[in-house]
């Protein structure tokens, strides 16, 4: 019997979809460089998604608490 393993952007992306984060261009880009972290190495990796992140990802504190809420109401 053969695992079927799953790629950690696509683990993300599920997760994000399950609490109804809006998924992005940038989110895709983040996705298909987290699937490729084990071909990539952890530097390369991290490299590329700052790269992503440079070009003024705004995260504001209301988008977090609005997370944080999702997540709650998600988990309870």
């Amino acid at each position: 019997m053969s695992q079927k393993r799953i790629k950690l952007g696509d683990a993300v992306a599920q997760l994000t979809k399950a609490l109804h984060i809006p998924h992005c261009p940038k989110c895709e880009k983040r996705r298909q460089i987290l699937n490729e972290i084990q071909s990539l190495g952890i530097k390369e990796t991290v490299r590329r998604l700052k790269e992503i992140n440079e070009n003024n990802t705004k995260v504001t504190e209301q988008n977090v608490k609005e997370i944080m809420r999702k997540l709650e109401d998600c988990c309870d």
